[in-house]
């Protein structure tokens, strides 16, 4: 167990209480239940399951030939603008399936086995980072990495924001293997530095800047602007136990969705779950980041990858909404980062201790052996 791990009990814990505090007994039971399986059970199989860069690579093996097909359904239903797979299951359920066709420079919005685009789309995108630098060899790579690309004919904001960055930050670690001076301290002072800047030289602040410039949509983008806004408004009159799953307060006009995961959580059950497992995330990447600098270069790579699917995840669902099985790969890949790391460090503890033991065990063989010396008058003629 690691600090993580208490983190994420903490939070689980908390939404479960938040939820009995807002909502009828009955349907708070069904609630919790839920919500710790998507969140609870999805962190702790993935952080049991995954303790070695290895066991990542296999899994990404296994998942290339469900991406592939993912993927080139997504670009299908795209391109013709057609629906294909929900509508079947529609009909094969009986249910009802009706989505109003949304175009974006020609392209429909396809959303593949998900249940919005939006999930499609960074669900898809947080591959790219991980097929990328995981070590896998030959096309199961590349093909991991083409079905992230599909993420694209999502035509989401989130999407497209997570692809810029993976494909940044890989190409910057790329540059930091070559180039000395180029190292992530540095990244991370510069990202720091530009936030700042943003915060106090401009009237809109960082999160406003982003939202303007990374969305494919004004209206949205304004959108998710009010939403924020609003939204905070909510989370300050009901800072503990949130709204449950009641309307929260906003002017009649506006659209009732809300484009923002942490916010999201921060409403329905107060801020201390989204707080909790923010710095869970926190301290999972920089345990995670610090252990790169150890073990063989793949599995360096392997391990910044996933630091790199990690936070780029987590800074998309700052414009996006995540629910069903993208919530649960969310906490899946938390559970991971957690995983592989912690497993790193105490790999390396181990490794120490055994230089360690090893050197005194030298030492004291050391002393214990008799010196001989030789020389006139010395002992070795008395």
């Amino acid at each position: 167990m690691s600090w993580p791990d208490y983190l994420m009990i903490g939070a689980t814990a908390w939404v479960c209480l938040a939820i009995f505090m807002t909502t009828p007994a009955v349907e708070a039971f069904t609630t919790a239940v839920a919500q710790t399986v998507d969140i609870g059970l999805a962190y702790f199989f993935a952080r049991a399951a995954f303790q070695q860069p290895r066991d990542l690579r296999l899994f990404l093996l296994l998942m290339v030939p469900g991406l592939a097909l993912m993927g080139a359904l997504i670009v299908f239903e795209s391109v013709t603008h057609r629906h294909v797979l929900q509508p079947l299951f529609a009909a094969l359920t009986g249910k009802y399936f009706f989505v109003p066709l949304d175009l974006r420079m020609g392209l429909m919005r396809a959303q593949g086995a998900f249940p919005h685009p939006i999930l499609a789309g960074i669900f898809m995108a947080s591959f790219l980072p991980l097929f990328w630098m995981s070590g896998i060899r030959g096309w199961p790579r590349w093909v991991g990495v083409i079905a992230s690309f599909s993420s694209f004919f999502t035509l989401s904001s989130a999407a497209m924001l997570a692809l810029t960055a993976g494909t940044a930050l890989v190409a910057y670690n790329w540059l930091s293997e070559r180039i000395v001076n180029l190292s992530w301290r540095m990244f991370f002072l510069g990202v720091g530095v530009l936030t700042f800047a943003a915060e106090l030289g401009t009237n809109s602040g960082t999160f406003n800047l982003l939202m303007r410039y990374a969305a494919l949509n004004s209206g949205s983008a304004y959108n998710r602007v009010l939403i924020w806004r609003y939204g905070t408004q909510n989370v300050k009159k009901n800072p503990w136990f949130g709204l449950g799953y009641g309307d929260w307060e906003r002017p009649s006009w506006m659209v009732g969705s809300l484009d923002h995961y942490w916010l999201l959580l921060a409403m329905q059950f107060g801020i201390i779950a989204p707080l909790l497992i923010a710095l869970a995330m926190i301290i999972a990447l920089i345990v995670l980041a610090r252990e790169t600098q150890y073990g063989s270069l793949v599995d360096r790579r392997t391990m910044r990858g996933l630091a790199i699917g990690m936070g780029v995840f987590g800074l998309g669902v700052i414009s996006v909404s995540v629910w069903l099985s993208a919530q649960i790969w969310f906490f899946a890949m938390l559970g991971m980062t957690v995983g592989i790391g912690s497993h790193a460090v105490r790999r390396r503890q181990m490794i120490t201790e055994a230089l360690l033991r090893h050197q005194r065990a030298a030492l004291r063989a050391r002393k214990q052996t008799p010196q001989l010396v030789s020389g006139l008058g010395g002992p070795g003629l008395a």
